[in-house]
């Protein structure tokens, strides 16, 4: 190393250590710590990383790549971590810091104020994350524009409930977390962010949360710092994967740009495959009455101009297609005329439950049970190609709009090949029809 160190000159260093304890070369790597340019260390306690730390004090003015993996869930004692000064304390340009931590992430013993990009996992075992901590780290770095934050564990809110920091140069700020609340986002304001995103996991043998997604009340504690004045387009997404994983998404965007992107995630754990695969329809339509409710509960909901759903699943029994049905029915009750209706889903029965003869579902025979839009937009799956049954319920649905008195001015159907007939059944329904990128109008023959 000390030759490779000579040879180095003047150049900028960057270092990896894993488990570099020896005094001898921490001792010749002190005498260049001025030239460091990234450093990624890795240790099993933190102790390692208070010695590198001490023989390399600083001042480290072109540092501007820190990482630290601490790959143990030892507690360090007092002689290690409860003495100054903070560290790495000379990284006063620093621009990244990634820190990963299987313990507790001592977030308090760090400070850099030029911090341009954060990120953070930490895994603090048998204690709880404080929150306090992350926020004084936070808002002592203002010039920060990406955040990603990960925790794997009990979530203590150690601050007032009205302590609020505001990041102004927020681009992007994520959190991941396995307990439910929005406790963190609710006491963080990025005014500036384009994409907020907050995200929950759970194994997927576990029992699902009472509060998926935002409930009124968690809407009105992450609505001021997180949401923009008006939202124009909802998009909500579920997916059931083969196996066993369950995921759902919510984006609220504005025209600003910004969007809040709410999402829940089941991953496989340990429960038997055939068990597991037994409870997946079941779940997925559990989420998606969550998310249907948390987009109901809105509060900016009427601004609304363009829904977007995209449901993907195997298969699901008649009972749980029969509760989509009903919290889709409530969903579109709840918005307003919209500019756009957008379905890309594997079974269109429950979203236009109505048109389909009999009714999908006793509860929605009501009238208008579909709100008006002026634009239509239906993706065919590709391993369902539209049959007779749905054909007939889109054109009832277009025809409906048509007799309610606000004719639909564009259909949108991406499929491969139309169903023979389609387009001579929609026709005196609509403006236009798109089909696969060709436009059909009124001085055009339909096909």
């Amino acid at each position: 190393m000390k030759t490779f160190l000579e040879r180095a000159k003047e150049s900028a260093l960057d270092v990896r250590s894993d488990r570099l304890d020896r005094a001898d070369t921490l001792a010749l790597l002190s005498t260049h710590a001025q030239k460091f340019r990234t450093l990624n260390l890795a240790y099993d306690s933190w102790s390692g990383i208070r010695r590198f730390s001490e023989v390399a004090p600083g001042p480290l003015p072109l540092l501007r790549t820190l990482e630290i993996n601490v790959l143990g869930f030892g507690r360090p004692g007092p002689e290690t971590m409860n003495r100054p000064p903070p560290l790495f304390s000379g990284a006063v340009n620093l621009k990244k810091f990634t820190l990963h931590s299987e313990g507790m992430p001592f977030l308090n013993h760090f400070v850099f104020p030029n911090l341009n990009t954060f990120e953070l996992s930490a895994i603090p075992v048998n204690a709880e994350f404080h929150v306090s901590q992350l926020l004084d780290f936070l808002e002592a770095s203002p010039t920060l524009r990406t955040v990603h934050i990960r925790i794997e564990a009990g979530i203590l809110l150690d601050v007032p409930p009205e302590r609020v920091i505001v990041l102004p140069n927020i681009e992007v700020f994520s959190v991941i977390q396995d307990e439910p609340g929005y406790g963190i986002a609710a006491h963080i304001s990025c005014p500036s962010a384009r994409l907020t995103s907050l995200l929950r996991e759970q194994y997927f043998e576990d029992r699902i949360l009472q509060e998926v997604f935002p409930t009124s009340v968690s809407w009105n504690a992450i609505g001021p710092q997180h949401m923009a004045g008006t939202i124009d387009e909802v998009a909500l997404e579920i997916t059931t994967a083969a196996k066993t994983t369950v995921s759902c998404s919510l984006s609220f965007s504005s025209s600003g740009p910004a969007t809040l992107g709410l999402g829940y995630r089941m991953i496989a754990g340990d429960e038997p495959l055939d068990e597991a695969r037994s409870s997946l329809g079941e779940k997925h339509s559990h989420v998606f009455s969550q998310a249907s409710r948390a987009v109901r509960e809105h509060p900016l909901l009427s601004d609304v101009k363009r829904l977007r759903i995209r449901d993907r699943h195997r298969s699901l029994a008649r009972h749980q297609l029969e509760r989509i049905a009903e919290e889709a029915a409530r969903l579109f009750r709840f918005v307003g005329p919209l500019e756009e209706l957008i379905l890309d889903v594997n079974d269109l029965r429950p979203f236009l439950s109505p048109f389909f003869d009999p009714p999908k579902s006793q509860a929605l025979l009501q009238p208008d049970p579909l709100p008006l839009i002026k634009r239509l937009t239906i993706t065919e799956p590709s391993d369902s190609p539209l049959n007779g049954e749905c054909v007939a319920a889109i054109v009832g649905f277009v025809k409906s709009q048509h007799m309610r008195g606000v004719p639909i001015e564009l259909a949108s159907l991406h499929t491969k090949l139309p169903p023979v007939g389609m387009a001579e059944r929609l026709g005196p329904w609509v403006g236009t029809l798109h089909f696969d990128g060709v436009i059909e109008g009124d001085d055009q023959e339909l096909m």
